[in-house]
């Protein structure tokens, strides 16, 4: 290292003071001598300067220390090995360890041959002989290792708290035995405050049921050095319970034992409702009501398994399509215009459709549609529609409506039935002017029938009379049962000409005569059954139902003492 003018004229100095120093520098050299070995092959650095700061010698490790000859270093201004911004804190220590007994230590920042800094630990000392102060002896130690390890270990403290103060996670350090030696700001989302958290339990707030557990996991943790994950429920001073995940780590001590636990924690309560609420929806999804998700345009995202029963197709079938696949034809335009109108402005609609199956069946549906909005309610993202099959529901209510108007046995009309009808044919003569008639049926000798061959012999032939009558009328005609034997037709839309009418009604009566007039084949036997016929026309409202029947009673009674298997008209003089 070549010297710099101001450096050339320091040394020149020095060695002035050093020859005036002679007798101080012999008595060093004695000393040297007596302690050769030890100063010179010492594994610190040490140097020799005289109270000015001047070199006088150096050992070996000061040699490499620098990287420079001794030769070049003896009777050179010390300062020149220091870092010019401490070249005030190396006066102000030389200075102080002259005037005073005992070591100083300090940091200071020293050069390298090629100028490059590095840190260094100085430890001064006064040497004496006979009680006087000889030199002071300088040891130096290379702590650019040790300085680059506490810079990190402080950034990596830095950055530990500065992920701990930040984050929404609760992050612990725990003892050992699993008492709190830090904790997180976030934990005051759980105590309120963390002032008194220190050195209290860990474990003392877990619910009673997941404490065991947890304390086991903590104590794996501590034996195998190898971090737990846990579940567990977390008791707050409101009485609330929280579900909390953690996961642990351990901090270990220079001779690689497990010193401290580093647990970090999160609130995990909502995610689990989330999840308990989508187990629960898909649940709800695979239930037995079709379910039919589309997006804003009406084009199917999604169908549950029930919907391809219901419709019979398959999910991969309708995705991408629209609900249009399953439009019956039943419904006009001003049909789908009211539900969308409704689903428009309230957000859903209800009610009941006929959709069409794949297979092409026509079926009815509960449908329900309900709008699905985005975050702020402003626009519509989906459509969720269940349907419910009414098939059987429908059936269930045409079975129902069916025996409240149909004879169970013969599967005619009842008398509630009948007079629903024949109020009807009253009003429509009335409108049209054409005129209609009522047939009474009775049986003749039915009750000797039942009595000697049983009821299911009865049964039977009540059976075939209803069905040889509805093969004697129209379609527009009825055929009901009252009761019993007795049986009533009502022919419809006759002429508007009373004795033309008369003998339409007449023509029928006498086909029914000969068709009930038939043998009956009746569980293997053979059985002759006659009726006996009573008939009463009308043309418009003036005459009750009631009044109606009692004509036709009238009548029947009248063809039954004429010997029955006959027809007789109601004339008004039966009423007399």
């Amino acid at each position: 290292m070549e010297l710099r003018p101001d450096d050339q004229a320091r040394k020149v100095q020095l060695e002035k003071e050093l020859d005036e120093a002679s007798h101080p520098v012999t008595a060093a050299a004695l000393s040297r001598d007596r302690h050769g070995e030890f100063f010179e092959f010492a594994p610190s650095a040490c140097f020799a300067v005289t109270g000015q700061g001047a070199i006088t010698d150096v050992n070996r490790a000061g040699v490499a220390l620098l990287g420079l000859a001794r030769e070049e270093m003896v009777a050179t201004p010390f300062s020149r090995f220091v870092a010019p911004a401490d070249h005030a804190l190396l006066s102000a220590h030389l200075s102080a360890l002259a005037c005073r007994d005992g070591p100083l230590t300090l940091e200071i920042t020293l050069l390298h041959a090629d100028g490059s800094p590095f840190f260094a630990q100085m430890d001064g000392l006064r040497l004496f002989r006979d009680g006087v102060p000889l030199l002071l002896l300088l040891v130096l130690t290379d702590i650019a290792a040790r300085k680059t390890a506490e810079t990190a270990l402080r950034e990596q403290e830095r950055f530990f708290r500065l992920i701990a103060e930040n984050l929404g996670d609760f992050i612990a350090v725990l003892d050992l035995e699993g008492r709190r030696i830090y904790n997180s700001p976030s934990y005051k989302k759980l105590f309120g405050a963390t002032e008194n958290l220190i050195g209290t339990d860990s474990f003392a707030e877990v619910h009673d049921e997941d404490r065991p557990r947890i304390i086991a996991a903590f104590k794996e943790t501590v034996r195998s050095g190898i971090g737990q994950r846990s579940e567990y429920r977390f008791h707050l001073a409101d009485g609330s319970i929280r579900q909390m995940e953690s996961v642990g780590g351990v901090i270990r001590d220079s001779e690689g034992r497990v010193a401290r636990v580093v647990v970090v924690a999160h609130d995990v309560t909502e995610r689990k409702l989330a999840e308990a609420q989508l187990q629960i929806a898909a649940a709800a999804f695979e239930a037995s009501v079709g379910i039919m998700v589309t997006d804003a345009d009406c084009v199917i995202q999604r169908v549950n398994q029930a919907f391809s029963v219901l419709t019979g197709y398959a999910a991969d079938a309708v995705i991408g399509l629209t609900p249009g696949l399953l439009k019956s034809g039943r419904h006009d335009a001003a049909f789908y215009a009211a539900m969308w109108e409704s689903i428009h402005r309230t957000g859903s609609w209800q009610g009941e459709i006929w959709n069409r199956r794949k297979s092409g069946e026509i079926h009815p549906v509960w449908l329900t549609i309900a709008t699905v909005k985005c975050g702020d309610g402003s626009t519509t993202t989906n459509y969720v529609a269940t349907m419910m099959d009414l098939s059987e529901h429908k059936a269930a209510e045409e079975q129902i409506r069916h025996l409240a108007l149909y004879d169970d046995l013969t599967q005619l009309p009842n008398r509630r039935l009948l007079i629903d009808r024949l109020q009807w044919a009253l009003a429509a003569c009335a409108r049209s002017g054409r005129r209609g008639a009522l047939l009474l049926i009775d049986l003749d000798n039915f009750k000797k029938l039942n009595d000697t061959h049983g009821h299911d012999h009865g049964d039977l032939l009540l059976q075939q009379v209803a069905q040889r009558l509805n093969s004697c009328i129209r379609e527009v005609d009825t055929a009901a049962r009252l009761g019993g034997d007795e049986f009533v037709v009502l022919l419809t839309d006759l002429s508007e000409n009373g004795a033309e009418a008369r003998r339409q009604a007449e023509a029928v009566g006498g086909k029914i005569l000969a068709t009930l007039d038939a043998v009956y084949e009746l569980l293997g036997k053979e059985h002759s059954s006659t009726p006996s016929i009573g008939v009463t026309l009308f043309a418009d409202q003036r005459t009750s139902v009631d009044e109606l029947l009692k004509q036709a009673d009238l009548a029947m009674y009248q063809s039954k003492a004429a010997g029955r298997n006959t027809l007789r008209f109601f004339e008004q003089s039966l009423s007399a």
